[in-house]
């Protein structure tokens, strides 16, 4: 069976599993077994070697999630934090990105605006997809094309922060109590200790 192709950039494990779990929960994305035999041909470019270019023998690899459904077969990569522009642009050199059906990226605003985030991820793709959003007013919008193309900016594609900040509000809908209790026990660490964590 035919499936189309979408590739999702993040930039680490975290989000990856989150991303993950929603695709597999919301959507009805079941989780490819593993088996190389099945893979998908253009996810085969995407298999690690062992042990890596820097010979570091510890460093994890950096596999994709695949996931499926009837029609569409989609890769979740985790790039290495800051470093996923330059690792993805690794991958994308190395496959056919007029085979891809979709590529978006998820992002951690982390201490910068989102405006600044969306520019630098335009700017590190443009050269593979030249209609990339470059702008938040297009993040958490998908644009129509051949591939269509997207980005969202955790946690919501207007403030600062990551994804546990969005964890930590899906938590005080869910979980109020715990999260008092929880936010009641960090605050009893010094300035000091906090950053030494």
């Amino acid at each position: 069976m035919s499936r189309e192709y979408v590739l999702i950039g993040v930039e680490g494990n975290h989000d990856q599993a989150f991303i993950s779990k929603i695709l597999c929960k919301l959507l009805g994305f079941s989780k490819f077994d593993g088996n190389v035999s099945e893979l998908n041909g253009i996810w085969r470019k995407f298999i690690p070697v062992y042990p890596p270019k820097t010979g570091k023998l510890y460093l994890r690899l950096d596999m994709p999630t695949i996931l499926y459904n009837d029609r569409i077969s989609l890769a979740i990569y985790a790039g290495e934090g800051s470093n996923l522009i330059t690792n993805l642009k690794d991958k994308l050199s190395d496959i056919d990105c007029s085979s891809l059906f979709a590529f978006a990226i998820v992002a951690d605003a982390d201490k910068d605006r989102p405006d600044q985030v969306a520019e630098e991820y335009y700017q590190g793709f443009k050269e593979y997809f030249p209609d990339f959003p470059t702008t938040v007013s297009q993040s958490g919008n998908v644009i129509a094309g051949s591939p269509r193309l997207g980005i969202y900016i955790l946690p919501d594609n207007s403030q600062q922060g990551v994804l546990d900040t969005l964890i930590c509000d899906c938590g005080d809908l869910v979980y109020p109590e715990y999260m008092q209790r929880a936010r009641e026990y960090i605050n009893k660490f010094s300035e000091e200790e906090i950053k030494s964590l």
